[in-house]
């Protein structure tokens, strides 16, 4: 349904909270400027509904950040009602974003709480790796998700906001409905901003006109946070609005 790429790779991943009191006038902006994302639906065909699974090790080494765990993040990701769930994992560095991904059928997912892969499965390398670093998986985050796409002179760039973001701790690998789970960021919004090598003159615009500050915001750990999954050696920015300050290039350039 939603992206059928199986790699994706940015330069840059730019996060803010954005005031629900300001989230109209954003929506209203960048829709006159950006072009929907040719997978959304709803009046403006820019909208769909995430759920996602996130993993961690039984002492939440991904939370805490402990040495290679730092830099992966493994989910799997649900569009709307889809039959088809995507399996991801997303790799950080100090100025690149990059993402692995595979799409599976929902019946298959199953598969993953096993202890031996199927090398004929294109979830097989998800499945090592799951097996490999001990992940299993411990929350689900849902979310409302708009999103518009451009193309700039370093290639393609991409908006999304998301909003009604709500938590879960994870029964398994599946997306079955739930009860209505726990409310993160009830007055504020998530905007992520992806681009290639350059800040694009729009997003340069946006960040002028609504006046906004970057901000390191990791959904899992907001959810951790307030599912009240902790993990031992993980500090206190692993859980703040503003986890990690963007490097200087990026400051730069949003205020260039």
């Amino acid at each position: 349904m939603i992206e059928r790429q199986d790699n994706r790779e940015f330069v840059y991943e730019l996060k803010f909270f954005v005031a629900a009191a300001q989230a109209a006038a954003l929506k209203d902006w960048v829709r006159l400027r950006l072009r929907a994302d040719p997978n959304g639906g709803g009046a403006h065909a820019d909208c769909y509904h995430v759920s996602t699974v996130y993993f961690d090790t039984p002492d939440l080494h991904v939370l805490a950040r402990q040495g290679s765990y730092a830099r992966s993040k493994y989910r799997v990701r649900r569009y709307g009602c889809a039959e088809t769930a995507y399996l991801e994992r997303k790799t950080k560095g100090a100025r690149r974003v990059s993402k692995r991904r595979s799409a599976t059928p929902l019946a298959h997912l199953p598969r993953l709480e096993n202890g031996a892969t199927a090398i004929d499965w294109n979830g097989h390398w998800f499945h090592r790796r799951l097996l490999v670093r001990s992940l299993r998986a411990v929350c689900r985050v849902d979310y409302q998700r708009l999103a518009r796409v451009a193309d700039s002179e370093f290639g393609p760039i991409r908006l999304t906001l998301d909003q009604d973001l709500r938590a879960w701790r994870a029964r398994g690998i599946c997306f079955d409905s739930l009860h209505d789970g726990v409310a993160l960021t009830r007055a504020r919004l998530i905007l992520e901003l992806k681009f290639g090598h350059s800040m694009p003159l729009p997003f340069k615009q946006l960040i002028r006109d609504f006046a906004l500050e970057p901000a390191g915001v990791s959904k899992f750990r907001l959810a951790c946070a307030a599912l009240g999954l902790t993990a031992a050696g993980a500090t206190r920015r692993s859980y703040g609005a503003r986890e990690i300050a963007p490097p200087p290039l990026l400051r730069e350039q949003a205020q260039g």
